[in-house]
C-alpha cells in the first residue's frame, strides 16, 4: 500500500504478537499497518485500485500474519497477506448483514464475526467456510441487540461481546453457550451508555470503551468494576469517541481515539497501582 500522514478517524484496532499495530480508518476507508520493529508503515485501501473498502470496521490477524478486515457496507471480511496483498474474501455467500467486530482463534483456525444488524455472532473457518451462527435478537441471556465488538480470552475458551443496545457485556463459550453478563444502562461508575470496544489483558481483566462516557472501564472476571481511566477532552489520557481497543501480549493498551484522530497507548502495571501514563500514539 501507499504511505500517508496519520489517521483521520481510527475505529478498529489490533495489536498482534509480533508488535505490529493495525488500525482501520472509517473516514479514509483504509487500514493503516504500523511495524515499529522494521520501522515500516503502509496502508491497505482494499482489494485493488478499483475495488476499495467502503467502511472498514475491525481488523485481526491469524497465526501466519494474514490480515482480516471487516467491511460493514460491502458485507465481507477481506483477507490480505502480511504485506497487504489481497488473498480472498469471506462472505460472498451473503451470510453477513453488517459485519463489524471480529476475533480470530488462532489455535482452532476460527473466525468470529459480529453481525450488528442481524444481532448474532457468525462463525467461519479461516478458509472462509461458514460454520454456524450464535445467538439471536433479544434481551435475554445469549441474545443480542446491535452488538459491535468481540474479544477472545487469552485461554481461547470464552468470547466477550459488547452487546451495545442491550448496554452490557456478554460472555459465551466457543460453542455459543451463555456464561455470564455484566453492565446496565446508567450514569454511575460501572454502568454503560454506549459500550463499544472490548479487550482483555494478561490477567483476564476486561476493558470496555464507551463512546458516550468517553472513557475506558476495567472489570474483573465477575464483572466488578476495578478502574476507570479517561474523560472527554483532547489532552493525553482524554478521549473523543473512543472506539476499538486492543491489548498486546506485553499489556500495552491501544485505544482508537476516533474524533481526536489518534491512537493512544497506555500500559497496565501489575503492581496494583493501576494504569500507566498515556502516550500520544501519533508516532508515525
Amino acid at each position: 500500500g501507499e504511505s500517508r500522514e496519520g489517521v483521520i478517524k481510527p475505529f478498529g484496532i489490533f495489536a498482534d504478537d509480533k508488535g505490529r499495530l493495525y488500525v482501520t480508518d472509517t473516514a479514509d476507508q483504509s487500514v493503516h499497518v504500523f511495524d515499529p520493529k522494521d520501522n515500516n508503515y503502509f496502508v491497505i485501501e482494499g482489494v485493488n485500485k478499483k475495488y476499495k473498502f467502503s467502511s472498514p470496521i475491525d481488523v485481526a490477524t491469524d497465526k501466519e500474519g494474514n490480515i482480516y478486515v471487516s467491511d460493514s457496507v460491502t458485507r465481507r471480511v477481506y483477507v490480505f497477506n502480511e504485506k497487504g496483498k489481497f488473498i480472498r474474501e469471506i462472505g460472498a455467500d451473503n451470510t453477513m448483514q453488517r459485519p463489524t467486530g471480529i476475533a480470530i482463534d488462532k489455535a482452532s483456525g476460527t473466525l468470529y464475526v459480529v453481525d450488528t444488524l442481524d444481532s448474532k455472532i457468525l462463525v467461519y473457518g479461516l478458509d472462509g467456510k461458514y460454520i454456524k451462527s450464535i445467538g439471536e435478537y433479544g434481551g435475554g441471556n445469549g441474545q443480542f441487540n446491535r452488538p459491535t465488538f468481540i474479544a477472545l480470552g487469552r485461554d481461547g475458551n470464552f468470547l466477550y461481546i459488547t452487546d451495545t443496545m442491550n448496554v452490557r457485556v456478554q460472555i459465551i463459550d466457543k460453542n455459543g453457550k451463555f456464561i455470564g453478563k455484566f453492565g446496565k444502562r446508567g450514569t454511575g461508575t460501572g454502568d454503560f451508555a454506549n459500550p463499544r470496544g472490548i479487550a482483555l489483558d494478561s490477567e483476564g481483566h476486561i476493558y470496555v470503551t464507551d463512546t458516550i462516557f468517553e472513557a475506558v472501564q476495567i472489570f474483573d472476571k465477575s464483572g466488578q468494576l476495578l478502574l476507570v481511566f479517561g474523560r472527554q477532552g483532547t489532552k493525553h489520557g482524554e478521549f473523543a469517541l473512543p472506539a476499538g481497543i486492543s491489548i498486546s501480549n506485553d499489556d500495552k493498551i491501544y485505544v482508537a481515539d476516533s474524533y481526536n484522530m489518534r491512537v493512544q497507548v497506555f500500559r497496565y502495571l501489575k503492581t496494583g497501582k493501576g494504569i500507566g501514563k498515556g502516550e500520544d500514539g501519533k508516532s508515525k
